[in-house]
């Protein structure tokens, strides 16, 4: 961060070092929001673009990825919010497989224990299904689910991420919800009626 402040050549070996240190989890999260490989590729290097040009306001106080996740996750939502995506929705092998069935198990802690693994691997593939779906039709919605469900981020640290009052925040995560409902409703049914 010293370098990225006083400018000069330091600053190439800089962005390298924090390049290979958190890569991984900033694609990660740019991966499952956008779908996209390339996309999620293109978008960190954007993020390593805007902390080194925001660099000299990181304070110190707080630990450094926290504060460059925050950066990555406001380029998210801006790419979310263009009109047009500039790649079509798929689902991605590896990582984003591996999210969605994490969500799914975390949900399924929530149901009884299905006496056989059939019923849990039809109970996995809904909720995926469901998923997929919901995040095809609002991905912004989705993505502000699985910060509270797989992050763990409160209504404080979304509102900040959002850039939106408490209140407004508690009205948009009210409406995430009962989107993922009518996404998720199939999947529901499946785990708590049937079950």
């Amino acid at each position: 961060m010293d370098a990225c402040r006083e400018g000069g050549e330091q600053i190439e070996s800089a962005l390298r070092t924090l390049d290979r240190a958190y890569f991984g989890v900033l694609h990660r999260d740019c991966l499952r929001a956008l779908r996209d490989a390339d996309a999620a590729r293109d978008l960190v290097q954007e993020t390593f673009i805007k902390v080194w040009q925001r660099c000299a306001t990181f304070r110190g106080e707080s630990e450094l990825l926290p504060w460059i996740r925050s950066i990555c996750r406001r380029a998210i939502l801006d790419r979310l919010r263009q009109p047009q995506r500039e790649v079509p929705w798929e689902l991605e092998a590896g990582m984003t497989s591996e999210a969605l069935t994490r969500v799914a198990e975390l949900s399924a802690e929530q149901v009884p224990a299905a006496e056989d693994s059939l019923k849990q691997r039809q109970l996995t593939e809904c909720f995926l299904r469901c998923w997929e779906k919901f995040m095809e039709a609002s991905p912004e919605h989705a993505l502000v689910i699985s910060w509270i469900a797989e992050d763990g981020l409160t209504h404080e640290q979304i509102a900040a991420l959002l850039g939106r009052t408490p209140g407004a925040t508690r009205e948009f995560i009210s409406q995430c919800r009962k989107r993922a409902r009518v996404y998720l409703a199939e999947w529901y049914a499946l785990a708590f009626l049937e079950g």
